[in-house]
């Protein structure tokens, strides 16, 4: 239970700060762009333990988790959170880091189940699918996909910014010439410059919904035993990424995102499916 303890404290702590964040967007004037990391100033850090404490309240009350397991998930989810917040490249790695080795350690070595006289174990036990809904299934499925939300997608993009910060050129190269001068018996008479195609910036935030779906889809297609899906999955992203791929032929830096990226969040559905498999019967 502690891993899925650990991945449902994430999750409603992102999940605040998700909410947090469109409230103060809706508020503010001036409509200004996300940074790719996460925040934790004032009252973001404020939404967070709200949403830690639900969590943990939740948890203990329904599912009777033990108090040990209850810390261990609290100090891990404000642990990573604080690191995926911080500037430093190290401190986002490590985020992810523990986060992953904290939801695996626990799997393999907290073999706790829901306790039998839970609120929730005695709910289920009263409803018609009580042979197939056992307590403890229903809670991992709800921390993965919990976890799999907004949560993966701060760890994804810690990672990737990361990597980007490592792989960035001290002095970028020189742009090419723009500008022809036109000369008249060795005089400049004019100077023709090449006309800028106009830069628009999207709204639309697809990987924000692109990701959480492809996680959940990939946790799906692992328990059913499916890999023919995430094949698929993965040249179907393939197709969609090439243009961009293609467009950074000299750098290359494109196509290691997309990889680092791709297989970040492949190792969060992994972990989410190793927590349903290992889970106590």
């Amino acid at each position: 239970m502690t891993a899925a303890a650990i991945m449902i404290v994430m999750g409603l702590g992102h999940l605040a700060l998700s909410a947090g964040s469109l409230a103060s967007g809706h508020r503010s004037a001036d409509a200004r762009p996300r940074a790719s990391r996460i925040a934790l100033r004032g009252a973001d850090l404020i939404w967070a333990g709200a949403g830690w404490m639900i969590a943990i309240a939740a948890l203990i009350l329904a599912t009777g988790l033990a108090w040990m397991a209850a810390v261990v998930a609290l100090v891990v989810s404000t642990v990573a959170t604080v690191l995926l917040a911080a500037r430093a490249r190290l401190a986002a790695i490590s985020g992810f880091v523990l986060t992953a080795a904290a939801i695996a350690l626990a799997v393999l070595l907290d073999g706790s189940a829901v306790d039998a006289d839970a609120p929730l174990a005695r709910a289920l036990a009263g409803s018609a699918q009580a042979d197939a809904l056992a307590p403890s299934a229903v809670v991992v499925a709800i921390a993965a996909l919990v976890f799999l939300g907004p949560t993966s997608n701060a760890l994804v993009r810690a990672v990737v910014a990361a990597a980007r910060r490592t792989d960035e050129p001290s002095d970028p190269p020189p742009s090419p010439s723009t500008a022809w001068r036109v000369l008249r018996r060795d005089k400049e008479i004019a100077v023709v410059r090449k006309a800028e195609p106009a830069t628009t910036v999207s709204g639309f935030r697809g990987g924000r919904i692109v990701g959480p779906l492809e996680r959940v889809l990939v946790f799906a297609s692992l328990l059913a035993g499916m890999p023919v899906v995430i094949a698929g999955l993965v040249a179907a992203k393939g197709v969609v990424r090439f243009p961009e791929i293609s467009a950074d032929r000299s750098g290359g830096t494109k196509a290691e995102e997309f990889l680092v990226g791709t297989l970040c969040s492949f190792l969060l559905a992994s972990l989410a499916v190793l927590t349903v498999v290992a889970r106590p019967q």
